[in-house]
């Protein structure tokens, strides 16, 4: 695993959910990659060696639909979002995150889809 920190900032609409630096953002994507290719599909509770707790990233589903939100920030949540916002958030940090791997010269398959 490449360990690559940054910066990371995670809002929804007007709620910021969490804000920190040296958030290991490789290791959140490939997370993300794996959870997102699973067929039974669950909740998504990002689990790092670089926290004590688990859930600084997250992302529940509700009766009325999915929820983000941070461990960090318990009290703060997103609005209800439907799986297409979900998965088209996902997909775009993920792409994001390959770019940046790419332009430092390594193959984001090796790094994230493994």
């Amino acid at each position: 695993m490449v360990g690559l920190d940054a910066d990371l900032t995670v809002s929804v609409g007007p709620a910021l959910l969490y804000r920190g630096p040296a958030f290991p953002v490789v290791e959140l994507a490939r997370s993300l990659f794996l959870w997102l290719n699973e067929a039974n599909r669950g909740d998504f509770m990002f689990d790092s060696m670089s926290f004590e707790e688990v859930g600084a990233f997250s992302l529940t589903r509700g009766s009325s639909g999915w929820v983000v939100g941070s461990v960090f920030s318990p009290d703060v949540v997103s609005n209800p979002l439907d799986w297409a916002e979900v998965e088209r958030g996902c997909r775009d940090f993920l792409s994001q995150i390959e770019f940046d791997v790419l332009s430092l010269g390594l193959d984001p398959g090796e790094v994230i889809h493994r």
